[in-house]
């Protein structure tokens, strides 16, 4: 599929702002960034794929205010990729950004260097990376390729979405061919518990306690965790984000700790969806996060 002109415009137009984002840092990282960002706008004006190929995670948790948090960026789909930026948004009345760590070995010359911070205080970040050996790498899938951390400052009951987004550098991916890759993303959320949020587990008046599945996201299979005080049939219900059940089965629950295993047998197509464990009038509820394969 070619690329019309005004959108190789538009391509290099992104190149010129990032070149003007750090026109004043003294970094030689960024400034072959942006030299080899401007022969991709030029090469990849014959060439886009608008078929979602990768999918950028972040993970949700829960904390405390004055509690330091982790927040792991994974990455799916990465497969002979020349170059990748995107921007993280956050809340900063929730969270106060401390630093970026634990950049992974699988992408060569992946450090700090391709972190911009100059809009840290207004929550924004940028991620850029790119293969200096100009053949393209592969990731395996669910790899964290970053840790971000914060402090909670925010008050009990306030959350905050860790947010995939174009400000102030686009979010793009070029493949080894020179080929624009369309993104997916999964934004994250952390949650400052209060008297209206949950925590790790959910609990019924019955006694019954719903827990966060394991792994989450995930692409292959996850278990989900409930515990009963007393041996009883229960209705697992999995919906997606229209509120249509895409999954339902009825067992018998033992008494204590019961595993329930999904697969993506049943859940088909990536997204968010919500679970829902019903025991007579008692309902319990958390959300799971399928990833493409």
């Amino acid at each position: 599929m070619k690329l019309s002109i005004p959108y190789a415009f538009q391509f290099l137009e992104r190149v010129n702002v990032l070149a003007q984002y750090y026109l004043n840092k003294d970094n030689t990282y960024f400034n072959k960034t942006i030299s080899v960002l401007f022969c991709i706008g030029l090469i990849s004006m014959s060439t886009v794929d608008t078929t979602a190929q990768i999918t950028l995670i972040a993970s949700n948790n829960t904390a405390n205010k004055g509690e330091t948090i982790d927040v792991p960026l994974q990455i799916t789909g990465f497969d002979n990729i020349f170059s990748l930026q995107f921007s993280v948004n956050w809340d900063t009345t929730v969270l106060a950004f401390k630093e970026v760590h634990s950049f992974t070995e699988a992408l060569p010359q992946f450090t700090a260097d391709g972190i911009g911070v100059e809009d840290i205080t207004e929550g924004k970040l940028i991620v850029i990376w790119f293969d200096n050996s100009l053949t393209g790498i592969d990731v395996a899938d669910s790899t964290e390729i970053l840790v971000l951390r914060f402090e909670v400052i925010g008050e009990e009951g306030t959350t905050s979405s860790i947010a995939f987004t174009n400000e102030p550098a686009l979010i793009e991916a070029v493949d080894a061919t020179s080929t624009i890759l369309d993104v997916e993303v999964i934004d994250g959320e952390i949650v400052v518990p209060g008297n209206t949020t949950t925590t790790t587990f959910l609990q019924a008046q019955n006694g019954m306690r719903l827990f966060q599945n394991h792994p989450n996201p995930f692409y292959k299979n996850t278990t989900i965790k409930a515990s009963f005080s007393t041996a009883e049939w229960v209705l697992l219900t999995i919906t997606d984000t229209y509120g249509r059940s895409i999954y339902e089965e009825r067992f018998r629950a033992s008494n204590g700790l019961n595993n329930i295993l999904i697969d993506t047998e049943q859940l088909t197509v990536a997204g968010t969806y919500t679970y829902t464990l019903s025991s007579g009038t008692h309902q319990l509820s958390k959300q799971m996060i399928v990833v493409p394969q």
